[in-house]
C-alpha cells in the first residue's frame, strides 16, 4: 500500500516495479495500491488518471481515498512524506518505509519490492 503526494518519475519506477511484481505473484492473490494525498480531490483524481495512462498501471489501484489530504487517522502517515510505504500481510505491517521530497530512489525501491517479496515466503 502506498501513499502519495505528487506524481514524479520516481512514484512512476516505484508503482511500475509494484506493478510487476503483482504480476509475477498474482496465484499467491498479491495485490496493492496507491493513494493519492492532498487537498483537492477534483484534482487528484485528474492526476490519477494521467498518471495511470502515462505509465500504464495495470495491476496496481490508483485511488484517491475519501481521507485524501492525509490519509486515514489510523494509518498515522507522515504530512512531510511525500511518499509512504507500507508492506503488510494478513492485517499486519511487516514494513513501513517514509521519504520526503527527493529521498525515494532505485536503491530504496529495491529495499521495499525485498520487503514485499518477504510476505510471499
Amino acid at each position: 500500500m502506498v501513499f502519495a503526494r505528487k506524481t514524479d518519475d520516481t512514484l512512476a519506477s516505484l508503482v511500475k516495479q509494484i506493478d510487476q511484481v503483482v504480476v509475477d505473484n498474482q496465484d499467491q492473490e498479491m495485490a496493492s495500491f496507491v493513494n493519492f494525498l492532498g487537498s483537492d480531490a477534483n484534482v487528484l483524481k485528474k492526476a490519477v488518471g494521467e498518471f495511470e495512462t502515462a505509465h500504464n498501471i495495470q495491476n496496481v489501484a490508483l485511488v484517491v481515498p475519501v481521507v485524501h489530504e492525509n490519509g486515514p487517522d489510523n494509518m498515522k502517515i507522515d504530512p512531510r512524506a511525500d511518499v509512504t510505504v507500507v508492506v503488510y500481510k494478513d492485517m499486519t505491517v511487516v514494513a513501513n518505509h517514509a521519504f520526503t521530497d527527493g529521498e525515494l530512489d532505485e536503491t530504496r525501491i529495491a529495499t521495499i519490492l525485498a520487503d514485499a517479496r518477504k510476505i510471499l515466503e
